[in-house]
């Protein structure tokens, strides 16, 4: 009797679980919770920064400080071209993942752009940037007023009086070379800290005469708080097409390496072996790159990112990056990748770009750029395998 009961049972048991079973095969998948994708990625970015309603973010740059937080600036502006322009910044504490609500860094009456990050030894940080008066454009030509440098001794919470850089280029002019007055310089590219102490930063612009734009070198002695014209340092200058935007690294044999934009879209090189005092004559590297970034890894080894104008990766600017290991020598790479393209949001465009890089750990990265679609300075998350075949 009691064999028989149990036989019962487990015939009952098993019919329940079959019939349990079959009920969930015939679940719709759409009924399980799906798992949510994973952010930082090439088609759901980090949102670092979001412009406040009718505006947008541009020309974002990042640096890693000493404590291990991510420091970001940008522009914030109703359009690329517009005398709105003011500085924001904002923090993150959880390696790029959240962001804090971002602070106004540096707002004048006119277009304040193209803030540069970088922390010297003693912890102070520094950002470069200029600035641009567009009062009548575009029925009269635009002034540049400058290109200035700011500190902060916490951690980018507050920020000095900007000191403008001495330069040639620099000096009035009624020379009109495309949209701008000549006799101006910009820059585009973080300062740079030599092993003596000595910092350099990189400019670009027009003397007051004209001709074609030169790309320079100006060196504070003091800890940024001067940079004096005679300090300057020409990286190179063409006959017949503008060097812009060079960005500076040391690297490991004491050497520094300009990557450089030029108004024939090919990025060059020129490389300085005294500190930046002299440059090698800049040569073409083949690479279609603009608004381009580099930062140097724990290893030695360079990570290269640019607004790429090839078309390889799609219409407009993508961002894309590449992993030069052997920066001593050349700026060949075994692959480019792309990193973000807004087209993900929108239109093909080329108001995007202007990556910035930061090493969170030994070959983890962490790249932001613009987003014009989303109104927002966004990041994405690669290692070093990616860029490696």
């Amino acid at each position: 009797m009691g064999v028989v009961l149990v036989r019962c049972l487990l015939r009952r048991a098993t019919a329940a679980l079959a019939a349990s079973t079959m009920a969930l095969a015939a679940t719709p998948t759409a009924a399980i919770a799906a798992e949510p994708p994973p952010i930082g990625t090439p088609t759901n970015p980090v949102v670092v920064a979001a412009a406040e309603s009718g505006k947008r973010a541009f020309f974002g740059d990042m640096i890693k400080l000493g404590d291990g937080r991510l420091l970001v600036a940008y522009r914030e502006s109703v359009a690329h071209i517009d005398q709105d322009g003011r500085i924001m910044v904002t923090q993150s504490r959880d390696q790029g993942r959240t962001w804090t609500t971002p602070l106004v860094a540096i707002d004048t009456p006119i277009d304040d752009r193209d803030p540069k990050l970088m922390q010297m030894r003693d912890g102070t940080v520094l950002m470069n940037f200029f600035r641009t008066d567009w009062t009548g454009y575009p029925g009269k030509p635009v002034t540049l007023v400058g290109t200035f440098v700011t500190r902060s001794t916490d951690q980018g919470g507050t920020w000095s009086t900007p000191s403008e850089v001495g330069t040639a280029m620099e000096g009035p002019s009624d020379v009109v070379v495309g949209a701008y007055y000549a006799g101006h310089a910009a820059t585009h590219g973080p300062i740079l800290q030599l092993r003596n102490g000595d910092l350099l930063v990189p400019l670009y612009g027009r003397l007051p005469e004209g001709g074609a734009g030169p790309a320079t070198v100006v060196r504070s002695t003091d800890g940024g708080r001067t940079w004096p014209r005679e300090n300057e340092s020409v990286i190179g200058r063409a006959d017949t097409f503008d060097f812009q935007e060079p960005n500076l690294s040391l690297l490991g044999d004491g050497s520094i390496l300009s990557v450089i934009r030029t108004s024939i879209n090919i990025a060059y090189v020129s490389r300085s072996y005294d500190g930046g005092r002299a440059w090698t004559t800049p040569v073409s590297t083949g690479l279609p790159a603009s608004s381009h970034h580099q930062l140097v890894l724990h290893n030695g080894d360079l990570l290269l990112t640019y607004g790429d104008l090839s078309g390889t990766f799609g219409p407009g600017r993508p961002t894309v990056g590449r992993l030069l290991q052997h920066p001593e020598r050349d700026i060949d790479a075994q692959r480019d990748i792309l990193i973000y393209d807004a087209a993900v949001h929108g239109p093909a465009t080329a108001d995007q770009a202007n990556p910035s890089s930061v090493e969170l750990r030994p070959n983890r990265f962490f790249t932001i750029t613009s987003d014009p679609h989303l109104a927002a300075i966004v990041g994405v998350y690669t290692g070093r395998r990616d860029y490696l075949r």
